[in-house]
């Protein structure tokens, strides 16, 4: 949402305002607004105005003003005076758009407008689209890079898949680098952060000789000190090492015909993440009694006929040397005994051909490769306790190409039309070990005299195709309709196996209780699915400044498989894990407006999704699954505002509103509570309800989706003091509000999280041209305290949530030559 001031003496700036809820933010930004209107009504032009913002949201190089579809778009610009380098960041300025990580880039999830997918299943592709310079990403977790030397970010929100090669069914982020140049120019950033953080930026572009021929080189290294104590071991915890280039060399063969080459490679390797334990008190995830040797059910563990308990977080306390700290998620000492590491590699190589023809038409093709791995260890109970260690290990091998042709803009009628391929191989490896402590407090010690091991192998290809096209009727100058069409196919396999070892003692079959235990499976399953997905859009200008449209249009995710153990079913044969394909059909309609001579714009939409067979993921503190629930609908609107009173001052707030339910879904997951009482009291047999061969569902029908503030707002201001002819100092402050929602999808009220409010504030100095400047910065300045994601203690008893970051601090100097 940023925007440049245009006067004679090139001015730039920006602002926020202290506000603590979104009614609060939005009545003072638009009285403030009303009276700066009235009281300038007829006043003569003020000789500055906001710069036009130009996006390529549509694939074609357009005004943002005049895109008939809802868009937040950042400049370069904003990213340097918001100090912005992180992509999860991005959540505190976009509204409707919630990016949820750990300290591990591998389990980001990206949500728009309510909807997104977690990034710890494999099984399961993104909501979102993520695309770098057209480039599809696989997973949420490729965005590991630190935004160096970017030029645009653009957030659609709403399907996208009549212009973009891979399904968007929530919508797409589209991140575009800076492309070479012909002139030899270079960029050093250097931060030093609280924590002993520093950071290190910078780009150099390089011209061949007197052509327009050129290489653009960007890289960026990050070191902190771990931020986190484990009282355990007293080793650290959470600490920050990564480090990235990219070269991207431009080869013009004509004056038709250009070829663009991008090389990337990004690491990270960490210790982390350590995750906060919210509450110990809380029941066993196993949803089983605590297991006792008389019992006439102990080969098969299955129950505690003494007492019937669950099993309590501190059973094992007889055991240890050493007894919990007070729960304190918010402290920074942590209390974990497994090894916590995460090393995360993201690169690859893409081609872009860019050709024009005499007609003014023109052809792209982009060919890409990108690879993607993640090995992570942790400790599988997030605590002290010997009780659960865990591992994953993923990598992803993808090839795209995608194939466009656009017409001249401007004639009355405009098309485009492309092809796109992809194939990828993602193989997937998890580990999930009982100690034999758990073992024997369980009443399996008869069975596994030394623990257990669940180890998930999983080998996903996707073979994905699709012809898309847009056609757009432009009847008059002030009226015009947009067709768009998508055909997909897409083919899914999974060559699995869920193993248990070692087998059970005295030749008993395993029992059915995951992720502990269970009887051995191996499955090769494909699944194929076709979709055609229609858009229209109408758009009008009621003036020249002053655009309406209205769209309907149509998202496809294909189904796929589950990645985790899931119980074998009640006739023993093992469950495919296979899920549906979800289709999402949106209604949008919206404005796009400037007033006061360029110097007030205000941007609003109001959207309606109804999606069928949606793909819901949860963990109920053992198992992550996959289910569809059978429709939900999510609306709401957007509104984004910014406003020049003055050549040195900018005010803006970006404002949306999302309500996300359930319209039918009966099987949804249950909380701890609701499986220990399936167990207990709808059981007769007091057995496990997998053991008995039954699952616990619940009726989520009517009740809101996980993860969905229902109120975001960002709005900010800056203010810019001319201190002498050539220097200029900054005042810039930030405001975000994000509205309470429920961290799982079982939606137990122990995991809620707050409404929150953050403020930022950044104070430079620099030169006219900014070949220099020197900033102080503070981010999350009042310390608010909430979880960036939360769940279930696995096995034992309790919640674990991941404390977002904590007050931050630093200065930054970048130099510009």
């Amino acid at each position: 949402m940023q925007h440049k001031t245009t006067t004679t003496k090139n001015y730039k700036t920006v602002l926020i305002m202290k506000i603590s809820t979104p009614a609060l933010a939005t009545l003072v930004l638009s009285s403030f607004i009303t009276a700066q209107v009235n009281s300038q009504e007829n006043a003569d032009k003020m000789g500055f105005a906001l710069e036009e913002v130009i996006v390529t949201a549509n694939k074609r190089v357009q005004s943002l003003q005049e895109v008939p579809m809802s868009v937040s778009a950042f400049t370069e610009d904003f990213l340097r005076d918001s100090g912005l380098t992180n992509f999860a960041d991005l959540q505190q300025y976009a509204p409707n758009l919630k990016i949820s990580t750990t300290a591990s880039t591998a389990s980001t999830s990206v949500r728009i407008r309510g909807i997104g997918s977690v990034g710890t299943n494999s099984g399961i592709d993104p909501s979102v689209g993520m695309f770098i310079d057209g480039v599809y990403q696989g997973r949420a977790g490729m965005s590991v890079a630190d935004l160096v030397d970017i030029e645009r970010i653009e957030v659609l929100r709403g399907p996208q898949g009549t212009l973009y090669g891979k399904n968007t069914a929530a919508g797409a982020i589209s991140i575009i680098t800076r492309r070479p140049n012909d002139i030899f120019e270079g960029l050093l950033e250097l931060t030093y952060a609280n924590d002993n953080r520093i950071e290190a930026r910078g780009m150099v572009n390089i011209p061949f000789g007197d052509t327009e021929n050129a290489m653009r080189v960007s890289g960026y290294v990050v070191n902190g000190d771990h931020i986190y104590e484990n009282e355990f071991n007293g080793e650290g915890l959470n600490d920050a090492n990564k480090w990235g280039l990219r070269a991207r060399t431009l080869l013009v063969a004509s004056d038709t015909s250009e070829w663009l080459l991008t090389v990337d490679y990004s690491e990270e390797d960490t210790d982390c993440c350590g995750i906060a334990v919210i509450d110990y008190d809380g029941l066993s995830t196993l949803g089983t009694p605590t297991l006792n040797a008389a019992s006439a059910a102990y080969q098969q563990g299955l129950i505690d006929a003494n007492n019937g308990s669950s099993l309590p977080f501190n059973s094992f306390e007889d055991t240890e040397a050493i007894s919990p700290p007070t729960a304190d998620p918010f402290d920074d000492n942590y209390w974990v005994d497994g090894e916590t590491t995460n090393k995360v590699t993201v690169g690859g190589v893409a081609v872009e051909w860019n050709k024009d023809f005499a007609n003014n038409s023109s052809l792209t093709f982009i060919n890409a490769w990108r690879n993607y791995s993640s090995d992570s260890f942790y400790d599988g109970d997030f605590t002290g306790h010997d009780a659960v260690s865990g591992s994953t290990e993923v990598e992803l091998d993808q090839y795209s190409s995608e194939i466009r042709l656009a017409s001249e803009s401007g004639n009355t009628v405009e098309y485009q039309v492309g092809l796109f391929g992809y194939y990828s191989e993602f193989d997937s490896l998890g580990k999930f070990a009982q100690s034999k402590l758990l073992i024997d407090k369980i009443g399996l010690g008869g069975l596994y005299s030394n623990g257990t091991l669940n180890t998930d192998d999983n080998l996903y290809t996707t073979t994905s195709g699709a012809a898309f096209g847009q056609l757009t009727w432009n009847m008059s100058e002030e009226l015009s309709a947009t067709f768009g069409l998508r055909y997909t196919y897409e083919k899914k396999e999974r060559d699995g196996s869920q193993v248990t070892t070692p087998d059970p003692e005295g030749g008993i079959v395993a029992p059915n209780l995951p992720p502990i235990a269970g009887p051995n499976y191996f499955t090769v399953v494909d699944r194929s699915d076709t979709a055609v997905s229609p858009m229209i859009n109408i758009r009008y200008f009621l003036t020249e400044d002053i655009m309406t449209y209205a769209s309907i249009s149509r998202g496809f995710k294909s189904g796929g498989f589950n990645q985790r153990r899931e119980a074998t079913l009640p006739d023993g044969t093992a469950p495919s894990g296979e899920f549906e394909e979800e289709i999402a059909t949106n209604y949008e309609m919206g404005w796009k407006g400037s007033w006061l001579d360029r110097r007030l714009q205000v941007n609003g939409t109001f959207f309606y999704v109804e999606y069928d067979d949606f793909q819901s993921q949860g963990f109920d503190g053992s198992t992550v699954k996959v289910t569809n629930a059978g429709s939900m609908e999510s609306y709401g609107s957007e509104l984004e505002i910014v406003y020049l009173p003055a050549a040195n001052l900018t005010l803006g707030s970006a404002l949306g509103y999302t309500h996300a339910t359930y319209s039918d879904f009966k099987n949804g997951e249950c909380t701890v509570a609701d499986n220990y009482d399936l167990t207990f009291y709808q059981n007769t047999n007091f057995l496990a309800p997998a053991l008995a061969g039954e699952a616990c569902t619940k009726d989520l029908t009517g009740e809101q989706l996980d993860n969905v503030p229902e109120w975001t707002v960002a709005t900010f201001a800056q203010y810019k003091i001319e201190l002498n002819e050539n220097l200029n100092g900054t005042i810039r402050l930030e405001h975000s509000y994000t509205d309470s929602f429920f961290l799982d999808v079982d939606l137990d009220p122990n995991l809620e999280n707050d409404a929150v409010n953050l403020f930022n504030l950044r104070l430079s100095l620099a030169n006219e041209n900014l070949d220099w400047e020197v900033a102080a910065w503070m981010r999350n300045i009042t310390d608010e305290e909430y979880f960036a994601i939360g769940q279930d203690i696995p096995v034992l008893g309790g919640y674990i949530g991941v404390a977002a970051p904590e007050r931050t601090y630093g200065a930054t100097l970048r130099l510009f030559f």
